[in-house]
């Protein structure tokens, strides 16, 4: 009976420690800053001005105006900032 115990117990933990160790060596994706079209507010349009990141960290300006992300032709409201170094 023991050596039948073995005999099961033996596959299940060498099974069960290969899915726990491919799982504990993933690594982790660097961060990227992902840089998205840019528009200033002008004239009641978004006109295109510099790309910048949605991230957190300066405010991203073109021309001393604050860039945004556009959603329609007329509302740019989502403040972007600059990439990170």
């Amino acid at each position: 009976m023991k050596k039948l115990k073995t005999k099961f117990l033996l596959p299940v933990m060498a099974f069960l420690l290969a899915i726990t160790a491919a799982f504990a060596s993933q690594a982790k994706p660097d961060v990227v800053d992902t840089l998205v079209p840019g528009y200033i507010f002008v004239n009641g349009v978004c006109e295109p001005a510099r790309s910048c990141n949605l991230e957190d960290g300066p405010t991203c300006t073109y021309s001393s105006r604050p860039v945004f992300a556009k959603t329609s032709p007329t509302m740019c409201p989502i403040p972007l900032h600059f990439p990170s170094k």
